[in-house]
């Protein structure tokens, strides 16, 4: 009998971020990401004129941080404009550009006020009853856990259901692109955190329609 090969879902730790205005540089990206944790690596790619082609990368020290970023910076303003932010899901050949260079890891910083609350670009609309996400502050409340490795048909609804069994759900979300489609994982916020916990324990690593889930508690809601 032939054994299919389990997938197991990892959020990397780059985001893309596009409709950058011409005059962003990787400075004012790296000064715009740390809203969202500690960035390495910042760089706008340009062509062989030195103009911006309108987008550019951002590494992050962890994959929670990148979440973060996709999820409190997409549509938020930034030279004028909205930017576009999400996973980064190919193998860039990423060139040092207008003086990019990583930065070295530093230690995780303590508050992280002012990071702005995700627009409706960047996920899914739908949630459970209960109020706007709150912004971040660097403290971690411990009610909302991260899944990551849904199915792509999963929309809050379903994800909500999925954990009713725990019990105390307050709201579900299935982050999306512009293109309204699943980026394969989201977010549940519960009532207390020793219902988080239990999901935790109850999910993390199990598998759900052929794939295997990554489920943590989310260290900046």
């Amino acid at each position: 009998m032939e054994v299919q090969q389990q997938e197991t879902i990892r959020l990397g730790k780059r985001c893309f971020v596009g409709n950058l205005a011409w005059k962003t540089s990787w400075q004012d990206l790296k000064d715009k990401f740390r809203e969202a944790g500690n960035v390495v690596y910042t760089n706008v790619m340009r062509d062989d004129d030195g103009r911006s082609k309108g987008w550019g990368i951002v590494e992050f020290e962890t994959p929670e941080e990148a979440l973060h970023a996709i999820q409190s910076l997409n549509g938020a303003e930034l030279g004028g404009r909205r930017i576009l932010v999400r996973e980064d899901r190919e193998d860039r050949d990423v060139k040092q550009a207008d003086g990019a260079a990583p930065e070295a890891p530093r230690a995780p910083r303590g508050g992280r006020g002012g990071a702005r609350a995700a627009s409706n670009g960047g996920r899914g609309a739908g949630r459970g009853r209960g109020a706007a996400p709150a912004e971040g502050t660097g403290e971690s409340s411990g009610l909302q856990i991260v899944v990551q490795g849904i199915p792509w048909a999963y929309t809050w609804r379903e994800l909500k259901d999925m954990f009713a069994e725990i019990g105390g759900v307050d709201r579900a979300d299935v982050v999306t692109g512009y293109d309204g489609r699943s980026r394969g994982y989201g977010t549940v916020k519960f009532t207390t955190k020793e219902a988080a916990e239990a999901a935790v324990a109850r999910f993390h690593e199990s598998e759900l329609e052929g794939r295997r889930l990554a489920v943590f508690i989310d260290r900046y809601q």
